[in-house]
């Protein structure tokens, strides 16, 4: 799976932002089991309704499916290694794509803005929303 470097959008941020943003989000790629990528979705029924029944299609129980995720890399100080959409799972003959913008935490809870080269190292949470996804 080829994962893009993201301008997060859903803030709207403007080109001219977009182009002082020197820090790619995500740079690597990771597995993670699909119940971690559940626990995201948990605010989202219908999508886990449908995973369920992929589920039931395939014949297969949820801790035999692993899903790829984004994962931050060494520059994100305090969230190195943490897995973060896009998330692609493969569920018998179906994969699912799932999408969310992300939102990011100093360590006094105030947002980060996504176009400050210093988000990197001073974002302490990152919290995912929004979620869209789709079947392949």
């Amino acid at each position: 799976m080829t994962f893009r470097f993201i301008a997060i959008l859903a803030f709207g941020v403007t080109a001219s932002a977009q182009a002082q943003l020197t820090v790619p989000l995500v740079t690597q790629g990771g597995s993670m089991p699909l119940e971690a990528v559940l626990a995201v979705a948990k605010p989202y029924p219908n999508l886990l309704l449908q995973v369920r029944l992929e589920l039931v299609r395939a014949n297969l129980k949820r801790d035999a499916v692993t899903c790829s995720a984004g994962r931050y890399d060494n520059r994100w100080t305090l969230l190195s290694g943490t897995r973060l959409a896009p998330y692609e799972c493969k569920i018998g003959r179906r994969t699912l794509v799932i999408s969310a913008a992300q939102t990011y935490y100093d360590r006094n809870g105030k947002r980060l803005v996504t176009t400050d080269t210093a988000t990197p190292g001073r974002a302490v949470k990152v919290k995912e929303s929004g979620l869209k996804w789709s079947w392949k």
